[in-house]
């Protein structure tokens, strides 16, 4: 056997290696959104939204006279119904989440691309029903990606990233650590809020919290730097799925996000 055969050899099997990987990792990620049930006690009583023909969401405050409208992204389990149920009555504005293209209600196929189309639907659904509102961008966990996409291309005033990640690198290293640097190139529908970030002009706030143990604090200051002049706030003892559940986050959101203006 040859050296060249050999050399051959190992790199088909390098490569089946990385592309078996990504396609396991974005299965468990797309999963989530795709076969995750309603929970069945939420804080609040989400509505159902109809964004076009085959988009669909849940919002809550849809009639409130504020000025402000929140576009909400939730993480992994955190579909529209969930995110809205669980952190919308902990604000007094429009509050609206969406399904992506093939998950829950939504037709379609779920992929990078049809994640980006959902978000935009979303924000010109929002601004068409809300003219006169100024639209808010929060992500959580897998949610920041597409809220940090959604602010590169869209007008907001304000963009929050709890628990967020500069590529899909991030989250997939935590599971099977084999993408750094270069060999990300192997991520087939790589979300990058590092290439995000640099189409973004609104204020941008970065939470982390030193207790998270999925996309820790240095990730989170990390991806702050990729912004010019994030404001980055590292909580203290703040589980990763927890943010939102939390007066202390909640807090520093309305005092130092939508009170701001």
């Amino acid at each position: 056997m040859n050296a060249g055969y050999i050399i051959l050899k190992i790199v088909m099997w390098v490569l089946i290696v990385f592309f078996v990987s990504d396609t396991i990792m974005q299965f468990i990620s797309y999963s989530f959104y795709k076969g995750d049930r309603q929970l069945k006690e939420v804080a609040c009583n989400p509505v159902k939204i109809q964004i076009n023909d085959s988009l669909y969401g849940y919002g809550y405050n849809l009639d409130s006279d504020s000025d402000k409208v929140i576009l909400f992204f939730g993480g992994s389990m955190y579909i529209a119904y969930n995110t809205v149920g669980m952190y919308a009555g902990n604000f007094d504005c429009p509050f609206l989440s969406v399904d992506y293209y093939g998950t829950q209600e939504s037709k379609g196929r779920m992929n990078l691309k049809t994640m980006k189309q959902s978000a935009e639907e979303l924000y010109d659904y929002a601004k068409a029903k809300y003219p006169d509102k100024e639209i808010y961008i929060f992500g959580h966990s897998y949610g920041c990606g597409m809220a940090a996409y959604l602010a590169s291309v869209r007008e907001s005033k304000h963009l929050v990233l709890a628990s967020g990640y500069r590529t899909s690198a991030d989250m997939y290293n935590k599971i099977i650590p084999i993408f750094w640097g270069p060999l990300q190139v192997f991520i087939k529908n790589n979300i990058r809020a590092d290439l995000y970030a640099k189409n973004t002009t609104c204020e941008v706030t970065v939470l982390g919290s030193d207790s998270d143990k999925t996309l820790d604090a240095d990730i989170q200051k990390k991806l702050a730097g990729y912004y010019d002049n994030a404001d980055c706030k590292i909580f203290s003892g703040i589980a990763h799925e927890d943010y939102f559940l939390t007066e202390e986050v909640i807090n520093y959101v309305k005092e130092n996000v939508l009170a701001e203006y």
